[in-house]
């Protein structure tokens, strides 16, 4: 993507505004965790107010926390916080908002690099070489 344009969504100039949204070239969205059940559009994202601590639940709570799974829909994640979201969540919200592709980061895989589903609409993004020092994993960037 040579030359692509990126808007990083900001309200505030707090470390967490600058990760929690950004748009390359309007087909890609960058989140850290995945996907919210409140939210079906990126308009929705954009007015989320980020001037604050995490919240435990909701949906800035789900775009920081939640996790794809082969699954279709939604279920409840056994990290306490976000949910669990299949393939066809992540299609509809693909398909509405005109995205290509959602990056996320949040998961330990083991090749650095994975991308989830059959039609490859989603991908985690590991930056940590031998996470923690006892992983074994690569990274990517």
């Amino acid at each position: 993507m040579r030359n692509a344009r990126i808007g990083i969504c900001r309200n505030n100039l707090s470390p967490i505004a600058s990760i929690f949204q950004a748009i390359i070239d309007g087909t890609v969205l960058c989140v850290h965790g995945g996907l919210s059940p409140d939210i079906r559009t990126i308009d929705q994202i954009r007015v989320i107010d980020r001037n604050c601590e995490v919240p435990h639940e909701g949906p800035f709570c789900d775009l920081m926390w939640s996790d794809p799974e082969d699954i279709e829909t939604w279920a409840v994640s056994p990290r306490g916080a976000g949910w669990l979201f299949g393939s066809r969540v992540k299609s509809e919200f693909n398909h509405i908002n005109k995205l290509d592709l959602v990056c996320r980061a949040h998961q330990l895989v083991q090749e650095g690099l994975k991308y989830m589903f059959q039609d490859k609409g989603l991908v985690t993004v590991w930056s940590a070489p031998n996470y923690c020092y006892r992983c074994g994993n690569v990274a990517s960037i």
